[in-house]
């Protein structure tokens, strides 16, 4: 169960009669190509750039410059029980600066991301914003516009731990591939002839 800011709830409350306005905030934790090192890039859905708290995944409170002006548009997010991967969509602006710099300086597959969601209401902001998914991103083809045209990059996302639950593990219960794990584990050194082995109860 997850606990609300006050403030969140307050705006949730009285929304049919103040009206709320949703805002989201992304941020994708790149690697830089060249030196290694982890790049956060922050964006958010207004159209300057905003300074913001924000909880992260292990309860801790970061400050980050959110840039705006970049085109941010969430996707539904749908949430289930089971261990379904709802993926969703993020979209960015081609042509803006920030984008141009995450995309085409930085790795980007699989990096962490983080989504935000925040209310406005009554001309401000009602909370800080609340954590609505930790995933990863999947992929983000990099298009080329027609002439004239902005183009758009549409990020997919992905729920982190239904992909690593997902995932084939290629481990072989083997001699060869324990000893790759570890060059003195033998455990499975007789694995390959234990099948074609008959033991008689009355034989040690």
């Amino acid at each position: 169960m997850r606990d609300l800011p006050a403030g969140f709830v307050a705006a949730l409350q009285a929304a049919p009669e103040q009206g709320i306005a949703p805002v989201w905030f992304v941020t994708i934790e790149a690697t830089d190509r060249d030196t290694g090192e982890t790049v956060a890039f922050s964006f958010w859905t207004g159209s300057y750039d905003l300074p913001i708290s924000v909880p992260r995944p292990d309860g801790s409170i970061v400050a980050r410059t959110h840039i705006g002006g970049c085109g941010l548009a969430v996707g539904d997010i749908t949430f289930a029980a089971d261990l379904t991967d709802n993926a969703f969509t993020i979209g960015l602006s081609q042509i803006a600066d920030a984008s141009q710099a995450l995309f085409r300086g930085h790795n980007y597959k699989g990096v962490p991301v983080e989504v935000h969601l925040g209310l406005r209401s009554g001309g401000g902001m009602a909370s800080m914003p609340v954590l609505m998914v930790a995933g990863i991103l999947d992929e983000a083809p990099l298009g080329t516009p027609p002439v004239g045209g902005e183009g758009s990059i549409t990020l997919s996302i992905r729920s982190e731990i239904m992909t690593m639950l997902q995932q084939i593990n290629p481990a072989k219960s083997s001699d060869q591939h324990q000893k790759r794990r570890a060059s003195g584990d033998r455990f499975a050194e007789y694995a390959s002839i234990i099948p074609s082995r008959e033991l008689k109860f009355y034989e040690k």
